[in-house]
């Protein structure tokens, strides 16, 4: 793939797109797939840009959304896939997945990227291109997702994880943070999200127990040399998802020499909303991770 120049500008413009599903408008450049069905359930569901433009291989971005793995919806990138495949000129896609519950837990969430990323690339087949490549990106629990997936799945996934952005994403479920003035709720509403999370119940009180299952699903502990190129965005006075997570992360990653970058949001929360120049930096990440690992 040719590489690209694109102004400041341009890019600037393009931030609230990339980070909160907010984009800028621009010509339509694209083969468009909505509500793709991935899977029998009705949430296993995805959106697809695949650039007209391309020489047969192309990169993808995979925008995965937050909402604390019971909400949220992949309706919010609508525009963000229109930035990244007509204007950064990479396969762009969003994706539906199975919330957590009493039925379902990040097991079956994992499986399900899986199988998304299995349908993107037999939909660039049957266009004529290879998608071999994908960044992996989302906010919160769509920033845990990509990580938890670039980390623990690399290895036969049906298209090769090559980054991840983080978008105050969760990296250690053991994190004792969690239970401290959070603003999902009290401590024991954190310990039942946590519980549908692992898929095994327990209180506040019961969570040393859990620890190892805690660990499975928590990305800091799959890190080691190979682990993907990352970029951390977390504000440093977020109370859902303590800012201990990106030092953790941050700590982990530098231990095992992983090129990684922690951009950390001096006066935000966890919308990431108060601090300009970070946002700024953010954007310029996010579009040089593209450019030097997509392509």
């Amino acid at each position: 793939m040719s590489n690209r120049i694109i102004s400041v500008a341009v890019i600037g413009a393009l931030f609230l797109g990339l980070l909160f599903g907010i984009g800028a408008t621009v010509p339509e450049k694209s083969i468009k797939y909505r509500d793709l069905a991935y899977g029998t359930h009705e949430r296993q569901t995805l959106d697809l840009n695949i650039p007209t433009d391309n020489d047969g291989e192309i990169g993808l971005v995979l925008f995965i959304h937050g909402g604390g793995w019971i909400a949220g919806d992949k309706s919010g990138y609508e525009r963000s896939l229109a930035d990244v495949s007509d204007i950064f000129g990479f396969a762009a896609a969003a994706m539906n997945y199975r919330y957590v519950s009493e039925s379902s837990d990040l097991g079956d969430i994992m499986d399900d990227i899986d199988a998304a990323l299995a349908l993107i690339r037999q939909k660039g087949e049957e266009n004529g291109v290879s998608i071999n490549k994908v960044l992996l990106t989302g906010g919160s629990a769509g920033g845990h997702l990509s990580l938890l997936y670039g980390y623990s799945r690399v290895d036969g996934a049906p298209i090769k994880p090559v980054a991840v952005v983080d978008n105050c994403g969760l990296s250690d479920l053991n994190d004792e943070n969690y239970y401290i003035e959070n603003g999902l709720g009290t401590d024991e509403q954190i310990a039942l999200l946590f519980s549908w999370a692992i898929g095994e119940s327990f209180t506040y009180e019961e969570r040393a127990e859990k620890y190892e299952l805690l660990e499975k699903y928590s990305p800091n502990y799959y890190i080691n040399e190979n682990t993907v190129p990352t970029v951390i965005n977390h504000g440093m006075k977020d109370n859902v998802v303590p800012y201990s997570n990106a030092l953790s992360l941050d700590a982990k990653l530098t231990e095992y020499g992983v090129v990684h970058y922690l951009n950390a949001y001096p006066n935000s929360g966890h919308g990431l909303d108060a601090d300009e120049e970070n946002q700024k930096t953010a954007t310029e990440l996010f579009y040089s991770y593209c450019e030097t690992y997509l392509n």
